[in-house]
């Protein structure tokens, strides 16, 4: 595909205002038309005190052709949807290494949705292909629901293609998919000495090498003109699967001298013939990895790690890693193999990784690699397992002071203290009325163990008293964390809970009996949720977790459908959420028919014509608006369907998979 190129650039007419073959008049004209550009924009003059305001679409998109304001400062001052440009139509903001972004975005909390590139052969691909410069700042950015393919081409990210010597601060990017060759990540497809902090992608990605969920490279080059370098991800997280042959992680790629601190990565990396794929990190090579970990599944072929693929020369240091690990050669439960590195206090699930080694393969200079630190379950959810082994907690001063880590045992695996908020005890990541309601129940008790580790005893001193109301009024009215757990509101199902049980064993909770489907009644409901033999979940096609939901459906002339009623209902007014996100994954096979959630008996359709053929991990987002006439503060069923029963057609049959559907708040 031949990549269309701009023809009109304020840029280019700069350098026609020199050309002494113009006549004096046109010249004079052009140059007040490239400075009238420069003023417009929605307001502003692009100074710091005085930033660009973009409003529009069309205003975003005058960004890229004006190559003398890519210095500026640019403020959004709305959500903006971008479904108007497909193809090559959007102005990359930033082209090459040469013309890059070098000035502050300012996202301001604002949303950009439906952003969509494709092209054939392009490098430095994303809504800003290439930033960078000691200045060079984006924040507070969301991308929904978009999509870029760049083909052969590298440097390839949703938010950034390239970032050098630059800073991302409190980005995202949430649905959608990311693909290109080399270097590519959900969010940057290559950051070099650079840092990016609080800001999480949940996107599918695929390429070649160097693909990472966050991050495809992650380099620290430090040259001798500059020696001195802030290179850091910290305080991230990705969740996304990840499709890619050499150099893949849920997290990063490839991590050449970085440093990553405080992150954490869920999705699935995999490729049967892949070479260095690990659940955080692909490949590593020098550099350093600190208070980490993942959970998502990685299978591959030759270094394949549950934690890190292949490490050289990296320091590794208190991460944890629990999903299975599967591979041909060099594979481990915590690292494929460890050639003069180190590791030290880390640990991994051997009974969900199916692994008692700690690493795959360890040269004579690497060091760490101790089969000993391998745990069940039990001991991986119980803090004692960490704290003897010097990680620092909430509570406790011996290991640490900076309150890195905290656990709700027998539960769940440590997890950062910053995706937990203390006070906010229905965990909607806001602390308001509710939460208050909830505290004053427990007003002068000592039990401060209820909801999930929220307890209402605030300052620890063993009673819920005046010392906790002030703590809490302290933080009345504050939102969580600016990262994709502090966005969710209420978990309607993850699927992780079925098991193969037969009804009559009082544990058995079997998906088909959760889901109810047309199995007993197939003339009226082609739906058939599970498959005909246990394991009845899916296992291998998954988002996250261990377990999908399988949708077998024949949509000719009636339509399919699986519910599940919601007993006692649930609120969902009261948990602040604005949307339902539920991820799907169909076939290129599959019979074309219409896909629809429906709650209540309302029903909301897929806009995508061929939604059941699209063969990746795909996340759909529904504003809960659209539910028109439902009662949000009564939800009694959610289901999914493919058909539309007023138009019933020849729909086709085919097998889709449904994973992780939750309720999202702001932001």
């Amino acid at each position: 595909m031949v990549v269309l190129k701009t023809i009109l650039s304020y840029s280019g007419l700069h350098r026609q205002c020199v050309k002494s073959s113009i006549p004096w008049v046109v010249l004079l004209a052009v140059c007040l038309f490239g400075r009238m550009a420069e003023a417009h924009y929605g307001g502003g003059t692009g100074t710091p005190d005085d930033p660009y305001l973009i409003y529009t679409a069309e205003q975003l998109n005058e960004i890229g052709v004006d190559s003398q304001n890519l210095n500026k400062h640019f403020k959004l001052m709305a959500d903006i949807d971008l479904s108007g440009y497909t193809g090559t139509d959007f102005n990359i903001i930033g082209t090459s290494y040469t013309k890059r972004f070098s000035g502050v975005f300012d996202g301001n909390r604002s949303k950009i949705h439906n952003f969509t590139y494709i092209s054939g052969d392009r490098d430095y691909v994303g809504l800003f292909g290439s930033v960078g410069g000691e200045n060079a700042l984006i924040k507070n950015l969301g991308l929904i629901n978009a999509i870029v393919d760049a083909g052969t081409g590298q440097y390839v990210g949703l938010l950034a293609g390239n970032l050098r010597e630059g800073t991302i601060r409190g980005c995202y990017a949430r649905g959608g998919s990311v693909s290109g060759r080399d270097d590519v990540g959900g969010l940057v497809g290559r950051s070099l000495q650079s840092t990016i902090t609080d800001s999480y992608a949940i996107v599918s990605v695929s390429g070649r090498s160097d693909v990472g969920g966050l991050v495809g490279t992650n380099q620290n080059h430090v040259s001798p003109l500059r020696p001195v370098s802030t290179n850091m991800i910290s305080n991230c997280c990705a969740t996304g699967n990840i499709l890619a042959r050499i150099n893949a992680g849920g997290l990063v790629g490839h991590n050449w001298d970085g440093t990553i601190a405080n992150c954490y990565s869920t999705g699935s990396v995999s490729n049967e013939f892949g070479w260095c794929l690990g659940g955080l990190v692909g490949r590593i090579f020098g550099g350093t990895v600190t208070d980490c970990y993942s959970t998502g599944k990685v299978s591959g072929y030759l270094e394949i790690g549950g934690l890190i693929g292949g490490n050289r020369e990296g320091i590794i240091t208190h991460c944890y890693s629990t999903g299975g690990v599967t591979g041909t050669q060099q594979v481990g439960g915590l690292m494929g193999s460890n050639s003069k590195g180190s590791v030290g206090a880390c640990f991994w699930d051997r009974q969900k990784s199916g692994l008692s080694n700690m690493c795959g393969e360890q040269d004579e200079s690497g060091t760490g690699c101790d089969d000993g630190c391998a745990k069940i379950t039990t001991q991986m959810q119980t803090a004692s397992t960490f704290l003897e082994a010097g990680w620092d907690f909430v509570r406790e001063n011996v290991n640490g002071t900076e309150d890195i880590w905290n656990i709700c045992e027998g539960l769940n695996y440590p997890q950062f203290t910053w995706q937990f908020v203390a006070g906010d005890f229905n965990g909607d990541f806001r602390m308001d009325f509710t939460d208050f309601a909830l505290f004053a129940e427990r007003w002068m008790s000592s039990d401060g163990g209820f909801l999930w580790c929220r307890g209402a005893d605030l300052t620890g001193d063993g009673e819920v008293g005046f010392d906790d109301l002030k703590a809490f009024a302290d933080r009345w009215l504050t939102d969580g964390i600016p990262i994709s757990t502090a966005g969710v509101c209420l978990i309607i199902d993850d699927f992780e809970s079925y098991n193969d049980l037969d009804p009559d064993d009082p544990e058995s909770n079997r998906i088909f009996d959760v889901w109810v489907d047309g199995y007993n009644n197939l003339l009226e409901n082609g739906c058939t949720v599970g498959h005909f033999f246990p394991p009845y979940a899916e296992r291998d096609i998954v988002y996250a977790g261990e377990q999908s939901m399988p949708y077998y459906y024949n949509a000719l002339f009636k339509v399919a459908k699986a519910e599940r009623t919601l007993n006692p209902a649930q609120n969902w007014a009261e948990t602040g959420a604005e949307v339902l996100s539920l991820w799907f994954h169909g076939d290129s096979m599959n019979g074309v028919t219409p896909m629809s959630v429906v709650l209540n008996g309302c029903a909301v359709y897929h806009d995508h014509p061929e939604a059941t053929r699209i063969n990746a991990w795909t996340e759909w987002i529904i504003d809960l608006k659209y539910f028109v006439g439902v009662d949000l503060a009564h939800v009694r069923s959610i289901a999914i369907c493919l058909g539309d029963p007023s138009k019933l057609q020849a729909g086709g049959t085919g097998l889709m998979f449904f994973d992780s559907i939750q309720l999202y708040g702001p932001g």
